[in-house]
């Protein structure tokens, strides 16, 4: 037993030793600065004016009077909305599709995965020119026939839809992955015991496997969510947060009054007001998966 209990205890050790690397890590690159922006955002720190010794809830106070900042929330929502279900939408019906076409998996693999491999600033100058008139081949296209498609970017309902467009292209690929990862751990005899009973394709996949996709869906929901509050490349190649300020999102308004207007203690309360939002959401979303997985 002794014997046993000093192996275990090695083991341990050892385990120890190997996170001390990764828990430096997040400390340094998660931990410090994270507590370092909330210290800041209890300011009033400016980087014209320096800081005057101001410490307080003030910054906090002002987001709710903050006609702008209130603004940024909704097309935010607006974004993440629309972009996060357009993204599971495709990426499970692409998953699905992918999972029948064993043969071919890895080819079609690896053609569904180049948009993700794309860094975002070359997705945001990529559409960019897609949706400028004068470059777009689209519009040369339709121009071939005599239709002229309107200038997207130009209008507010235009120029959100192009982000989600360019967004959804990039970005669902990632949950092609995931769903294709849980697909590929249901059994096939639930498939072919529907089958038996007369099930089609259409009716095995909502009373039988979706329901049994449904922690991955939250999971995968959950992630681009929190990636989705991270628009900034595409929304300052794209838009600059135009036309007028109908597509600046709350990082973009944080980026605004923390380089263009030197408040940074502002900006500051801006970018927590974000964090605490997405762990929030975070935490009931996994109390709901855990729900569903215990169910």
């Amino acid at each position: 037993m002794a014997t046993t209990r000093n192996a275990t205890a090695t083991v341990e050790r050892d385990y120890v030793r190997l996170l001390i690397p990764a828990l430096i890590a997040v400390g340094v690159f998660a931990i410090i600065p994270l507590i370092g922006m909330f210290a800041l955002s209890l300011t009033d720190y400016n980087l014209v004016e320096g800081w005057s010794g101001k410490i307080g809830f003030h910054n906090f106070f002002k987001l709710m009077d903050d006609r702008r900042f209130i603004d940024s929330v909704y097309v935010l929502a607006a974004l993440s909305g629309f972009g996060v279900t357009f993204q599971v939408i495709i990426g499970t019906a692409v998953a699905v599709g992918l999972q029948k076409i064993v043969a071919n998996w890895k080819i079609a693999r690896g053609l569904f995965l180049v948009p993700y491999a794309v860094p975002h600033i070359a997705v945001a100058l990529i559409w960019l020119s897609m949706f400028t008139p004068t470059l777009s081949p689209i519009n040369s296209f339709f121009e071939v026939f005599g239709i002229t498609v309107p200038a997207m970017l130009t209008t507010k309902n235009g120029a959100i839809a192009a982000i989600v467009i360019a967004d959804t292209w990039a970005t669902y690929p990632f949950v092609m992955l995931l769903i294709l990862a849980a697909l590929n751990g249901i059994s096939s005899d639930l498939d072919e015991a529907a089958a038996l009973d007369g099930a089609n394709r259409v009716k095995t996949f909502i009373y039988i496997t979706l329901p049994l996709l449904m922690p991955a869906l939250l999971m995968v929901t959950l992630f681009r969510f929190i990636d989705s509050l991270k628009h900034f490349p595409l929304i300052f190649v794209m838009t600059k947060g135009g036309p007028g300020r109908s597509t600046q999102v709350t990082n973009f308004y944080a980026y605004v009054q923390t380089f263009q207007n030197s408040n940074v203690a502002y900006g500051a309360s801006i970018a927590v007001f974000l964090f605490v939002f997405a762990a929030v959401v975070s935490f009931y979303v996994a109390r709901l998966n855990a729900r569903i997985s215990d169910a």
